[in-house]
């Protein structure tokens, strides 16, 4: 049995309508498709939810096939249900072998230390003479493919694929990993033989991937029936669906001018370097404008920022202002701050910029377009990646999910955490919270908010909250995917090594989690499903596939 999503229980629904895709989040969903079958008492649906979970499982591992516990847990599958083909199930059962994780997980402790400190060459060096000296290894192979896709060394991560080509049983997940190398490297076309390679052995679980490298090589009309093949045979693939959707109808290239004047509102501390590479980008892209106010506020800083905003004042003009406080309040008050400000009110729309970003110079259209096609929305945010390394995805879309082991109120769905951006998450849709670094407000839904929370001072989940409160009061927020800004913010594991930014960051979490009572996260998630429900629902309508 073959479940359309409309046919899934709602929970397995709900996690599959935030994203299909994710190494961790479509391992949980797996699970979660498990304990469906498990609960089910019609044979034939328990039969369906278990292939269903089963096929989860093994696109998991396809996003990052040198992961030896999530080989061995697939080969364990595949051993309890067959199914795979003889090629996928031993390629699964020979990378469990040769990728076995170490007790412990660690890196031998020279090489932790390099990874540690963030220094990519040496540890690239490293990584690699060790691998030359132990070509098998699978967990030296991982360690140095992974580093090298998050530090844009697609050739080298290509050369690990390569370096373990004398294993033939694992030619199909190494032809899918020299392809994801190749797609970031900007071959597309021989990315799309590598998927191809791999589909050979995993039908159907490449087919998005080889669809986006197509697109991108300008063989549109073959992407786009690509695409809806791949949608067709895996009516769980909404990334896939929204993807398509978008190409099919233009969405990806859309942008108008916003209807009326735009606030566009910054503040920093102590971050001027920064600050002016984010002026930079922000006046190239509003030359001739008049439609658009600018206003920086100083939050107390101490460094050049006051430098950097008189010099930018000079450039921009007329439409620019600077404020300075004489201490630093803190995010969530310099945003009241702004919000408060007259012309601010004035305005349509009012646009928040973190100190840290590099726009697009059609960030402004993009957003038009989201506005255009989802009038009714108060709020849109966009998608976020590293800066100068835009592979590396920061922030897409948020929904909160129901809790987690370990959570006391909710989570947020997750699955771009960690993942490069593969066009995956270019689309346009409703979320229940978009990044706060760059985000577009109807200037009447901000004052009508209740301003942003100064109990989440200094910084950190403010903006989160915020979202929450428009959710709750019924507001609109849609996500444009098909806008991509650059944030300079430190993040992931070096964000873990610094205790103050962790610290601040748990301690704020725990407050937004204390704040809402779990009817209010039913109500945010009962909302979130239902606009993600009609959403796709609509799309898949237009594009004459079942929902």
């Amino acid at each position: 049995m073959t479940f359309l999503l409309s046919h899934l229980p709602e929970p397995l629904r709900y996690r599959l309508l935030t994203a299909s895709c994710g190494k961790h989040h479509l391992a949980e969903t797996a699970r979660a498709a498990m304990a469906a079958a498990e609960a089910e008492t019609a044979p034939d649906r328990a039969g369906g939810l278990l292939r269903l979970a089963k096929e989860l499982f093994t696109a998991a591992w396809l996003e990052d096939p040198l992961d030896g516990t999530l080989a061995a847990d697939l080969a364990e599958f595949e051993r309890r249900l067959p199914g795979l083909s003889p090629a996928a199930a031993k390629c699964a059962a020979v990378a469990a072998s040769v990728c076995a994780i170490p007790s412990g997980n660690r890196l031998p402790p020279r090489l932790a230390r390099l990874e540690e400190a963030g220094d990519w060459p040496a540890l690239k060096h490293a990584l690699a003479a060790e691998l030359a000296r132990a070509p098998g290894n699978g967990f030296l192979a991982w360690n140095l493919y992974g580093q090298a896709m998050a530090n844009a060394d697609f050739a080298q991560a290509e050369a690990v694929a390569g370096a373990l080509g004398r294993i033939p049983a694992l030619a199909p997940a190494l032809a899918k990993l020299a392809a994801d190398a190749r797609f970031q490297a900007g071959d597309h076309a021989g990315a799309v033989a590598l998927y191809d390679a791999a589909e050979e052995a995993f039908p159907g679980l490449c087919g998005e991937r080889a669809a986006e490298a197509l697109w991108r090589a300008g063989r549109r009309e073959e992407a786009l029936e690509r695409l809806r093949r791949t949608v067709a045979r895996r009516p769980w693939a909404v990334n896939a669906a929204l993807r398509l959707h978008d190409l099919r109808h233009g969405l990806d290239a859309a942008l108008a001018r916003l209807p009326g004047r735009t606030a566009v509102l910054l503040y920093s501390y102590n971050n001027a370097a920064k600050l002016d590479l984010t002026l930079r980008s922000l006046h190239a892209s509003l030359a001739g404008r008049r439609d658009v106010l600018v206003r920086v506020l100083d939050n107390g800083s101490t460094d050049d920022t006051g430098a950097v905003v008189a010099a930018w004042g000079e450039r921009f003009g007329e439409i620019f202002g600077g404020l300075r406080l004489p201490v630093n309040v803190g995010a969530a008050p310099a945003r009241n701050w702004l919000a408060a400000l007259p012309e601010t009110a004035a305005c349509d729309f009012a646009a928040y910029l973190d100190d840290d970003v590099r726009l697009p110079p059609d960030w402004l259209e993009r957003f038009g377009a989201a506005a255009a096609a989802c009038p009714e929305a108060g709020l849109w945010g966009c998608r976020v990646t590293d800066f100068e390394r835009s592979a590396n995805l920061q922030q897409t879309d948020l929904n909160l999910l129901p809790p987690g082991q370990g959570e006391s109120l909710f989570a947020l769905s997750g699955a771009q955490l960690g993942a490069l951006d593969f066009g995956q998450f270019s689309y346009l849709r409703p979320a229940s919270s978009v990044t706060g670094c760059c985000h577009l407000f109807r200037t009447e839904v901000l004052r009508g908010a209740g301003g942003f929370d100064i109990r989440f001072s200094p910084t950190q989940y403010d903006d989160l909250d915020h979202d929450l409160r428009l959710c709750l009061a019924g507001n609109r927020i849609v996500y444009q995917g098909h806008l991509g800004v650059e944030h300079m913010k430190v993040s992931g594991r070096a964000l873990s090594r610094s205790r103050a930014t962790s610290a601040n960051a748990a301690a704020n979490m725990y407050k937004l989690k204390n704040k809402y009572a779990e009817a209010d996260a039913a109500v945010i998630r009962e909302r979130a499903l239902a606009a993600l429900q009609a959403d796709l629902a609509a799309k898949l309508a237009r594009l004459g596939l079942p929902c």
